[in-house]
């Protein structure tokens, strides 16, 4: 009986769910009602308090949920890592786990990341890949005579150009897999746009041997 009632408390909670981000894509967050929600999920106000304080708790849950699922595998990213893949023409495994999560939740992410969703939130995750970024690369290359350019504008830039590419992929339809998609950032993030636009050609084998060199 009581992994039926989990079983059912579950389906409810994602009715509201879902409820809530149709509404979102409709019109802006601020203004939603517990009776809106309600009413496109087909329950009771009571059953909604069954599970949530009110629509602002409710979304901050949501919110605070998939941002610490993307999270933790982000702060595992190692830019070395990333080059031996690279060097392999292969993806990045850890960046394949990444985009299997924005997928999974990918009607989430696209009304959020959409024109009624909530701007503090794509900046929140652009903050997470800038300070994961920063410790990354003044952890492999604390040399800053060796960079090319200061440090806060690559990261700034690198942070930018990994966000754009998710939100496009999520604007676009989602026509790659993770997999694919993982191929292409991982070439981004090893080759750069002028490399990976053929402007100037370096295959994965001459880039281990500059690197060896």
């Amino acid at each position: 009986m009581s992994e039926k009632m989990d079983r059912r408390q579950a389906r409810t909670k994602q009715l509201m769910r879902d409820a809530l981000l149709s509404i979102i894509e409709e019109r802006s967050i601020e203004g939603i009602t517990v009776t809106d929600i309600a009413n496109r999920a087909d329950i009771n106000r009571g059953t909604f308090y069954l599970h949530y304080r009110d629509v602002a708790g409710m979304l901050d849950q949501m919110k605070e949920e998939a941002f610490e699922h993307i999270q933790n595998t982000i702060q595992q990213l190692n830019p070395k890592e990333l080059m031996v893949y690279a060097d392999k023409n292969e993806p990045y495994p850890k960046i394949t786990l990444i985009f299997e999560e924005v997928k999974r939740q990918a009607k989430f992410f696209k009304v959020m990341f959409g024109p009624h969703g909530d701007v503090s939130y794509i900046n929140r995750f652009k903050d997470l890949m800038e300070t994961r970024i920063f410790k990354n690369l003044s952890y492999a290359q604390p040399q800053e005579e060796n960079r090319l350019v200061p440090l806060e504008f690559l990261i700034s830039y690198m942070a930018s150009a990994n966000l754009g590419v998710v939100l496009h992929w999520l604007q676009s339809g989602m026509k790659q897999t993770p997999l694919e998609l993982s191929a292409i950032m991982t070439n981004l993030m090893n080759y750069g746009p002028i490399t990976s636009s053929g402007l100037r050609i370096e295959t994965p084998k001459m880039a281990s041997k500059n690197r060896s060199n």
